[in-house]
């Protein structure tokens, strides 16, 4: 029900725009109740902030704000702003790379001591995890206002008022 808010700018007749972009909207409110039930059953635990635990709420942190974009992007007026930006390839990322990735290190790091009876060194899974997402957000952010001043994506160079974004995200995608 909500695949059509890719296609605003295809000649999609106003009433569909419309109605696509009430059910794009609509599929935040599981979404938050899949965050607020995270957050719930995190509240009052006995947390220890081992990697694994970092790397569990770096992955909620950016599905928080992957979601947040996506609410933007079911916006009919903004998605046809932004369509075919980098602001667009900002939340994919946000969503695919940031948030999975997050949770498959968080379980690779919970698992693997015990599977293979051996404990990894904390030090460097928290570093790990440091520099994962602060890569990730150095890299992802910028893409958010290259989108928002009319960077397209899908371009082997781009030009110079572009340049102090592009620079962040190239120290973040290194750093990641």
């Amino acid at each position: 029900m909500v695949w059509v808010h890719h296609l605003y700018v295809s000649g999609t007749p106003g009433w569909m725009r419309l109605f696509f972009m009430l059910t794009t909207m609509f599929v935040s409110v599981p979404t938050g109740i899949k965050v607020f039930a995270w957050t719930a059953t995190i509240w009052g635990g006995k947390l220890r902030f081992d990697t694994p635990m970092l790397f569990a709420f770096g992955a909620l942190i950016l599905f928080v704000f992957a979601g947040i974009t996506g609410i933007t992007l079911s916006s009919v007026p903004i998605d046809v702003h932004v369509n075919n930006t980098y602001y667009v390839v900002g939340h994919f990322h946000y969503v695919l790379y940031g948030t999975v990735t997050m949770g498959m290190f968080a379980a690779i790091y919970f698992w693997f001591p015990k599977m293979t009876g051996r404990m990894y060194y904390e030090g460097l899974g928290s570093l790990h995890f440091w520099l994962a997402f602060i890569g990730t957000n150095l890299n992802f952010f910028p893409m958010h206002p290259l989108g928002l001043q009319g960077m397209l994506r899908r371009v082997s160079s781009y030009a110079p008022e572009y340049e102090f974004w592009n620079i962040i995200a190239s120290i973040g995608g290194f750093l990641l």
